[in-house]
């Protein structure tokens, strides 16, 4: 499974567009879009549905398409949701 697989079970077999993840998640400052990431991982993590491969898949994917600063930033975050 990967990261999108893992969005799909959680919205019933369906994927986020685009356009709702921008309505979703525009309005929200860094510390409520993290509070939001790590609740997400930990529900997933609590039914079996997220491990370190998956996140580590979803890293992979986004690296190319980062900045070396922004990179890092994810490269924290990833550590943090491992814990």
């Amino acid at each position: 499974m990967d990261i999108n697989d893992y969005i799909r079970r959680k919205r019933g077999g369906k994927s986020l567009t685009p356009e709702e993840a921008i309505r979703k998640y525009a309005g929200m400052d860094e510390t409520e879009l993290m509070n939001e990431l790590f609740k997400v991982a930990a529900e997933g993590r609590a039914s079996g549905e997220l491990n370190n491969d998956i996140v580590d898949g979803f890293y992979q994917k986004m690296l190319p398409l980062l900045t070396p600063e922004q990179a890092e930033r994810m490269r924290e975050l990833i550590i943090k949701l491992k814990q």
